[in-house]
């Protein structure tokens, strides 16, 4: 993509309506070269899908170095992605280096949880501040398979055995760790309930329908739910300790923020969802940032709301009766901020990507926006390419 095209785009689009007819999508690849099933022992050279076997990858998120500080959250620039049929498996890609890593199944088995990387239907994964340097904490949403989250620790430095090592997945802590059910119930609207961490599924968070999971920038102990069937939530997490995980210890409460009943003008069947950093629009503060949330049905509906569930907002819906799926804040990255530019899909036919831009989109600080009297919707779609068979989830960045 080239980045100062796609700036040019955006700006001619709020200034003048149009795009100004620039090509901002140069190419597109495959994510990775390689791919190892023994944690990189061997490998499998690949540039198409002709000597692969991988079923139904669904979504995922690419992390930074130093995700929440320096030596907090992974080493390495990490994707992290899944595949979404049941007891399937999840992976991981070196994004510099474009490896790609089976991790259910060849992570080592830590000690204090069940042992390892799960296999489960897996819809996404979202990394955990753990507030030291020692160990990622990843949480888990299978959407079908198990029906439960889940909670990943894993230990960095450490290999499959356990022994000292810097290799890619040893440094980002997915060579060797273990993993817990949330246990707690569904909070009603408005209302928190606590919950633990245990190695049965007795008294597990379960539903048949639960979708994405994204981490607060702002707070990465907290995280965001769609579960198409309930509703929206919100996670808040304390995480403890003490030379290895304290499970006993630890805790967590959940937050309904968001009902599925509330009818055609409301938030239905919550899928993808996006949390931003924190933000100011169009004279509004949002120091908790916000949230965009797509709906899994054909009205193709997208939502943005704040983290209490409050002002809700439907700020886009496909025009297919194809769902919309897949929303990311590409903001930062064109110069704007967070809230203010973003990037979806859907998968009707043909499946398409295409940019939002807010009606309230403020460029960085000490630049000001010009005015927008002539829109008159709630967000702009600036198309970006249509693909056939685009895959289910748009990947993410930060």
């Amino acid at each position: 993509m080239d980045l100062a095209d796609l700036k040019t785009a955006i700006t001619n689009m709020i200034n003048t309506g149009t795009t100004g007819g620039g090509t901002f999508v140069l190419s597109a690849r495959q994510a990775y070269d390689r791919w190892s099933d023994d944690g990189g022992s061997t490998w499998t050279n690949t540039s198409d899908t002709s000597n692969t076997a991988f079923s139904r990858f669904c979504s995922g998120q690419s992390y930074a170095p130093d995700t929440y500080g320096t030596d907090r959250g992974f080493v390495d620039e990490v994707y992290v992605t899944g595949e979404e049929f049941s007891n399937d498996r999840l992976f991981a890609i070196d994004s510099v280096n474009r490896d790609f890593y089976l991790l259910s199944g060849t992570a080592g088995s830590a000690p204090g949880g069940t042992g390892g990387i799960p296999f489960d239907s897996w819809e996404n994964a979202a990394l955990l501040d753990t507030g030291e340097f020692d160990h990622v904490a990843l949480l888990l949403s299978p959407d079908g398979g198990s029906q439960s989250m889940q909670l990943y620790i894993g230990e960095k430095g450490k290999d499959a055995t356990g022994a000292a090592s810097s290799s890619f997945l040893a440094r980002n802590g997915l060579a060797y760790g273990s993993w817990y059910y949330l246990n707690a119930s569904y909070p009603s609207l408005g209302m928190t309930n606590a919950g633990t961490f245990d190695t049965t599924s007795a008294g597990a968070l379960s539903s048949d329908k639960l979708e994405d999971v994204d981490t607060s920038p702002s707070d990465p102990a907290m995280a965001v739910l769609g579960d198409q069937t309930s509703g929206v939530f919100t996670f808040d997490f304390d995480l403890v300790f003490s030379g290895s995980f304290d499970a006993g210890a630890s805790s967590f409460t959940i937050t309904m923020i968001s009902t599925t009943s509330g009818g055609g003008n409301s938030l239905n069947a919550p899928d993808n969802v996006d949390w931003t950093r924190a933000t100011a629009l169009g004279g509004t503060s949002y120091p908790a940032g916000l949230i965009f949330v797509n709906e899994d049905n054909i009205s193709g509906e997208i939502w943005q709301l704040e983290p209490d569930g409050s002002n809700q907002v439907r700020i886009a819906s496909t025009n297919i009766s194809g769902e919309s799926t897949g929303i990311l804040d590409i903001s930062e990255l064109v110069g704007y901020r967070p809230g203010s530019v973003l990037i979806t899909n859907n998968q009707g036919s043909a499946a398409s990507l295409s940019v939002l831009i807010s009606p309230d989109a403020t460029l960085a600080p000490s630049v000001i926006v010009p005015s927008l009297p002539w829109m008159g919707q709630a967000l702009l779609a600036l198309s970006l390419l249509a693909v056939g068979g685009l895959a289910r989830r748009a990947q993410r960045t930060r």
